[in-house]
C-alpha cells in the first residue's frame, strides 16, 4: 500500500509540474461536427486541452453500420500558430462493412488507430477547421471478414478497404 500511494504521488506532483511547465491556464475545450474516424464516422467530437501541448477526446457518430465512437490524445507541434500540425493515437471504430443484400457480412471494427491533423484556426474566436489523415489497426478478423465477402460470388459491389483513412470537421471553442 505504501509503494501505490508514493507512486501515486509521485506521478501526480510530475503531472503538476508538468501543467505548470507548459501553461496550466492554456486549458481550452472544443465542440466539433464533423466526419471521418475521430468524429465515430458522420458526428460529433469534444476536445479538452488541460494544458497548452496536449489533448484529450471523444468523438461519437454514425459510420453507416452502426454507432461509431473513438476515445484518444492529441500531441499539439504548434499550439500558438495559425496552422498546427498534431499527432494522434486513439481507440474505438476504424472500420465498418454494410453490404446490401448481404447481413452476414455487416461488422464493424474497434482497435487503435495512429494519425496527424492540421488545425487551421479561423477568425479571432479561436474556432478551428481539423483536417487529418489515420492509419488504423485492424483486427484479423475483420481483415478475414471483408476477404470473405470479396470472394463471395453473390457480392456484386464492394468498396476497397483503405489502408489510410480521411477526417474533416469544424471546432467551435467554447
Amino acid at each position: 500500500m505504501k509503494s501505490i500511494s508514493k507512486n501515486a504521488c509521485v506521478i501526480f506532483a510530475l503531472l503538476f509540474a508538468g501543467s505548470q511547465v507548459f501553461g496550466q491556464n492554456e486549458q481550452k475545450v472544443y465542440l466539433g461536427l464533423g466526419m471521418g474516424l475521430d468524429y465515430g464516422g458522420f458526428g460529433g467530437k469534444v476536445e479538452y486541452l488541460p494544458i497548452k501541448y496536449f489533448g484529450l477526446f471523444g468523438g461519437l457518430g454514425h459510420n453507416l453500420a452502426s454507432v461509431g465512437w473513438n476515445v484518444g490524445a492529441t500531441g499539439k507541434m504548434l499550439p500558438d500558430k495559425k496552422m498546427s500540425p498534431n499527432l494522434m493515437l486513439f481507440y474505438g471504430y476504424n472500420g465498418a462493412m454494410k453490404i446490401i443484400g448481404g447481413s452476414d457480412y455487416d461488422m464493424v471494427c474497434y482497435g487503435v488507430t495512429v494519425g496527424a491533423n492540421l488545425d487551421i484556426k479561423l477568425g479571432r474566436k479561436g474556432n478551428k477547421l481539423s483536417v487529418g489523415l489515420f492509419v488504423p489497426f485492424r483486427t484479423s478478423e475483420f481483415k478475414d471478414n471483408y476477404q470473405a465477402a470479396k470472394n463471395d460470388p453473390y457480392i456484386e459491389t464492394l468498396a476497397p478497404l483503405l489502408p489510410i483513412m480521411l477526417g474533416v470537421g469544424f471546432n467551435w471553442k467554447l
